[in-house]
């Protein structure tokens, strides 16, 4: 009988450490969704920025070449 009740207490910790892990698991997958999601924010700001940055410059050469036979 001592060595079932061995056999449970050994299976009770087993269960335990692996909740423990599963619980540190999803913690991990939290924090690396959170990382995904703000590296995704991230990457939409950069793009807006540079189309606006080539709008501009594409704006600005174009004044340049438009208004160049009136030398403005």
């Amino acid at each position: 009988m001592t060595n079932l009740e061995q056999e449970i207490g050994a299976m009770r910790v087993r269960i335990e450490n692996l909740h423990l892990d599963m619980v540190e698991l999803r913690d991990d997958v939290k924090s690396l969704t959170l990382q995904v999601s703000m590296g995704r924010g991230a990457l939409k700001v950069i793009g807006i920025t540079g189309t606006v940055v080539a709008a501009l410059t594409t704006f600005a050469a174009w004044l340049g070449q438009a208004f160049r036979p009136f030398n403005l």
